[in-house]
Parts: C-alpha cells; sequence; structure tokens
C-alpha cells in the first residue's frame, strides 16, 4: 500500500464519513471471545478500525480491477479476485461457500412487488381517490382555515375535484 493510500485511510477516518456500527462490532466481539476473556473499548475500536481498513483495501483493489476490465459495475467475482489477488487466497473456499449459500436464499426469498397498490384489489380510480382524501385530511391537519376557503376553478384546469389527474401505474408483464 502506498503513502497516498495510508493519507486517504486518515482523511477519511478523520472526517468520520465512514464508520461500521458499534454495537454490531461489540457484539461480534464478545461472541467470538471464549467464556470470561472481555474485550476493552480501545481494542474494540482498534478492531473496527482495522475492519474499516480491510474494507477499504478491498474496495480499491476491486474498482481498480473493474477499471482494469472496463465494467463500472462490481461483482462478486470482481471482489474475489481482489482478494486473491490481495493474498487471502486461503479464504476463497469459504467465500465461494458463503457466495452460494447467499446465491441459494435469495432465490428461496419471495421478490418484491415493486408497486404493492398493484396486487390490492382496488381500481386505479379508487385508489387516486383514496390518495387525494388523505392528501386533504393531512391538509386540514396542518391548517385546518384552508377547508373553509372555496377551491379556486380557474387553477383547476377543468378537472372536477381541483386536482391534477395522476398517471396510471405501469402493469408488471
Amino acid at each position: 500500500m502506498s503513502d497516498d493510500d495510508g493519507d486517504y485511510s486518515r482523511n477519511k477516518r478523520e472526517s468520520g464519513d465512514l464508520m461500521l456500527p458499534k454495537a454490531t462490532v461489540f457484539r461480534t466481539i464478545k461472541d467470538v471471545l471464549p467464556e470470561g476473556y472481555r474485550c476493552s473499548s480501545e481494542t474494540g475500536n482498534l478492531i473496527m478500525e482495522c475492519c474499516m481498513e480491510f474494507m477499504r483495501m478491498i474496495s480499491d483493489e476491486t474498482s481498480q480491477l473493474c477499471a482494469k476490465e472496463g465494467k463500472s459495475t462490481i461483482g462478486a467475482d470482481h471482489v474475489l479476485k481482489s482478494l486473491e489477488s490481495l493474498g487471502f487466497h486461503a479464504w476463497r473456499k469459504d467465500l465461494d461457500a458463503a457466495l452460494s449459500s447467499h446465491k441459494e436464499i435469495s432465490k428461496k426469498k419471495p421478490k418484491m412487488n415493486k408497486n404493492p397498490m398493484l396486487n390490492s384489489g382496488l381500481s386505479h380510480e379508487e385508489l387516486v381517490r383514496q390518495q387525494r382524501a388523505l392528501f386533504a385530511q393531512a391538509a386540514a391537519s396542518q391548517n385546518p382555515r384552508n377547508l373553509s376557503q372555496p377551491q379556486d376553478k380557474a387553477a383547476s384546469k377543468g378537472e372536477e375535484d381541483g386536482q391534477p389527474p395522476l398517471k396510471k401505474p405501469k402493469t408488471e408483464s
């Protein structure tokens, strides 16, 4: 690692931009330690810094590898190649197993519907009506005086309820 890399790490560390959740790190340390052993706060912080530096090293190496290949998206294979180039050959089997396990778990998880309202059973018009009612209710709770004022018909541009028409959502095929 060059001096520039060390300066970058210190600058990032000093600015506080990147941090791991302290409670998670300390819980992990506690889970790994044998019964009866404790970890000082200073040691936990040092381990957290080591983890951050390790992630910076992998990220830097992986982004350089992607740049050489002309890729703009980092994939798992790039990370694995980067770890090998950094000398972590012994981890390859464990990492391949973890990646396979992750892929299997991901296949079993139900896909998230980008628009849960598509399966609500309500028509588009009914959803729009409910949405407008909720907007009106929220506006009324913020400024109750607006309810007593009549709507400007010129501002409604011909819409019967004074609201611009909403676009229909794209349906998934």
